[in-house]
């Protein structure tokens, strides 16, 4: 019924789909640990080091993006794209002072709102870190940030239950912070 030639071609993409896997998880595991080297950079004001990550980084995106693209795997590099999404955002916002938009990062809507959820949890992380220091007006000001992406998020009136639960992860993150400011300041 089924010709030996059919049958190898069939297996044969079904091999390639398995190493386009592979590599797609091995360019999304690299893209998770520098996104994770970039906010550490960033946290210790290694800015350098975080330019040079970027760059690196970003060349990882393009390849991920280009294969999932070729074999409509997009499913496969949601994690890692949110990942570079909340590095470079914080990357954005400490060095820059502005938050990117999804276009800017050429993802889509979802991953952007994920990643930027998670970028608020990095932010509170960096304002711990700047208040050990004595600037409790960094804090202010992220709490200020944490507060406009609360508000965003609430405004798009979100029906996934990953972005409800990320949407939840900021408004905690918002409460903790605003208690240390409370008790730095008191």
């Amino acid at each position: 019924m089924f010709e030996e030639n059919y049958i190898n071609a069939v297996k044969s993409r079904f091999k390639e789909i398995e190493e386009v896997k592979d590599k797609l998880h091995e360019l999304g595991l690299k893209i998770n640990r520098l996104s994770k080297e970039i906010i550490y950079s960033m946290i210790r004001n290694d800015y350098n080091n975080a330019e040079r990550i970027k760059k690196e980084i970003e060349e990882y995106v393009k390849q991920i993006k280009t294969i999932a693209d070729n074999y409509k795997l997009h499913n496969m590099i949601a994690t890692p794209l949110q990942e570079y999404c909340e590095s470079i955002i914080f990357y954005e916002y400490l060095k820059n002072g502005r938050i990117p938009k999804h276009q800017d990062l050429n993802v889509d809507e979802q991953t952007y709102v994920a990643g930027l959820a998670e970028f608020c949890g990095e932010l509170l992380r960096k304002s711990v870190e700047e208040m050990i220091r004595g600037n409790v007006e960094f804090a202010k000001k992220s709490k200020e940030i944490i507060e406009n992406v609360y508000l965003f998020m609430l405004k798009l009136e979100l029906k996934s239950y990953d972005l409800r639960k990320k949407l939840d992860y900021v408004s905690n993150i918002l409460n903790r912070l605003t208690e240390y400011i409370f008790y730095k300041v008191k």
